[in-house]
């Protein structure tokens, strides 16, 4: 019997600080002292992973509370994970 693959998580790192200010959000990255402006969007993204999430839950939730399909939802989250990675605001977590 083979051992289950790992199941991959992501998390905001520890690293980062956000707040809402009017309709979008900050970023501030501790170490390099980089300033990141996020939209309604993106910040709904920042706040979900606070605590570790699976892409299929992150994009559930997504299309949840936006209101649009899933495969559209998990598609532009890609593009966004790719951007928050060349950031170093996110940490993978295998489980």
């Amino acid at each position: 019997m083979s051992a289950p693959s790992p199941q991959e998580q992501l998390s905001l790192t520890s690293r980062i600080r956000h707040r809402m200010v009017d309709d979008e959000g900050v970023l501030v990255h501790l170490e390099s002292d980089r300033v990141i402006v996020v939209n309604e969007v993106g910040l709904y993204i920042v706040q979900q992973l606070a605590t570790p999430k699976t892409r299929r839950g992150l994009a559930t939730s997504i299309a949840d509370h936006f209101d649009v399909e899933l495969e559209q939802a998990a598609s532009d989250l890609e593009l966004y994970i790719a951007e928050l990675d060349k950031e170093q605001v996110l940490e993978h977590h295998y489980v």
